[in-house]
């Protein structure tokens, strides 16, 4: 309404149809430039918001969940069909009566219909490599066609598909299909994945919030969007630039989905401090009172070396990088250690040589971070576990219209702009509820 001059909500109106074509030129435009318009306004206004309401941005918690795109759910030879029906609708007339005999028996009714005849999986598997071989005749004699997108929605269908053994084609197993592959010939950009024991088909969103207990009202600071198959860790990563440059982020509240060493070193790097509602891996051995690697106290430099240690009992280590660069070497007095309890009941993972001269323990760079990870959890845990819940809450309220969490459109753009538009309304009901109460 504020580009077409509509600026006063009683007055003025304009068809839906509108709307359509404005984003049809907002896609358009992303197509050219790979930049969304509706991204950058997001920003702008809750960075305003942000301002206005002086919102405390340096503690913040993150979360992702599971976005369906509005595609049917359809199996492998439902799709291969519809690649034949689909081939078959874009030939000229002169094609078709060339090749009708070939079409016939897959253009007669829905993909679905096909399929329903079909049981048990011997017979599935016997039709999707028969029909696997019809598609790639075809694609060879209709190569004529390859400028037009369905030829080449087609053509990736059954590269990724299936695979030529000698003079045959054979469709490749499960295990050898990239859940990237094609969900759908109406989002060639959704992608598989299965999550906690359900498959979801479609995005994931990312939602990144303000979470500081004195803020007057808590904002949604970030939203991405991306192919299912992007990992938290990745989406972390895309996301601390944008977070440093508009927010004063200093500490990130997440769970343990987000964490890994090179997670550890970029945010010891930006200055931020990660802290998690759990860990992934296996628990450090303190069977018997003994004392594991996340036990000592490690400084790290920004590029995650260790800098300074102190063992269990607190005698201070002197540190040593070795050749490789690859690991540590942390040497401790052994008039100290042969002499600790620790030590002595064989509790304490510090080494000596032969001659009890020297007391040394070798800690990989991989580990040191880790270890000190572990320490930060133990110490913050309970605050990570108070702050985080509310980020579920959050989730909610962005894909509460959504009907078992489907958009009902298609493609990484559209969705893209659809979750926008609810993180905008998210906060402008907080901003509305706050100004109600005071």
């Amino acid at each position: 309404r504020y580009a077409l001059g509509c600026d006063r909500f009683g007055e003025g109106d304009f068809d839906l149809r509108t709307t359509y074509y404005f984003r049809r030129r907002l896609s358009e435009y992303a197509l050219k430039t790979g930049k969304n318009l509706l991204a950058d306004v997001y920003q702008a206004v809750t960075d305003e918001q942000i301002k206005k309401y002086k919102v405390n941005t340096r503690l913040q918690r993150m979360d992702s969940t599971q976005i369906l795109s509005n595609i049917a759910d359809l199996s492998r030879l439902e799709l291969l069909v519809e690649a034949l029906q689909r081939l078959y609708r874009i030939l000229s007339p002169a094609d078709q009566a060339q090749y009708r005999d070939v079409f016939q028996p897959y253009i007669q009714e829905t993909a679905g219909q096909y399929t329903y005849r079909i049981h048990g999986k011997e017979a599935v598997w016997q039709h999707i490599e028969q029909l696997g071989q019809v598609l790639a005749d075809l694609l060879e004699k209709l190569n004529n066609y390859q400028v037009q997108p369905v030829y080449q929605t087609a053509q990736r269908f059954f590269e990724e598909n299936f695979k030529q053994v000698e003079s045959q084609v054979k469709a490749r197993s499960n295990a050898e299909i990239s859940p990237g592959c094609l969900q759908s010939f109406d989002d060639l950009e959704a992608t598989y994945r299965v999550k906690c024991h359900r498959a979801y088909k479609g995005y994931v969103g990312n939602i990144t919030e303000t979470c500081d207990p004195d803020n007057p009202l808590q904002l949604i600071t970030d939203v991405q969007v991306e192919p299912n198959r992007v990992s938290d860790l990745v989406l972390l990563k895309q996301a601390l630039a944008g977070l440093q440059q508009r927010t004063d982020l200093e500490k990130l509240v997440t769970d343990g989905g987000y964490i890994s060493p090179g997670v550890d070193i970029q945010l010891m790097k930006s200055g931020i401090e990660q802290i998690t509602t759990g860990l992934t891996g296996t628990l450090p051995n303190h069977q018997d009172g003994k004392k594991a690697l996340s036990d000592f106290e490690m400084e790290l430099d920004p590029e995650g070396n260790v800098t300074h240690a102190t063992c269990p009992v607190g005698q201070a280590a002197v540190v040593h990088m070795s050749s490789s660069q690859k690991s540590f070497k942390l040497d401790f007095d052994p008039n100290i250690c042969l002499t600790c309890p620790l030590f002595l009941d064989r509790q304490c993972p510090i080494q000596t040589n032969k001659k009890n001269t020297l007391c040394s323990l070798t800690v990989p760079k991989e580990r040191a971070i880790s270890a000190q990870r572990r320490r930060r959890f133990e110490r913050c845990k309970e605050e990570a576990r108070a702050l985080r819940p509310a980020v579920e809450a959050t989730i909610f309220q962005v894909k509460h219209a959504l009907m078992h969490g489907k958009v009902r459109v298609r493609g990484l753009f559209r969705t893209t702009c659809v979750i926008l538009c609810s993180v905008l309304a998210v906060n402008m009901r907080r901003i509305y509820r706050y100004e109600c109460t005071t």
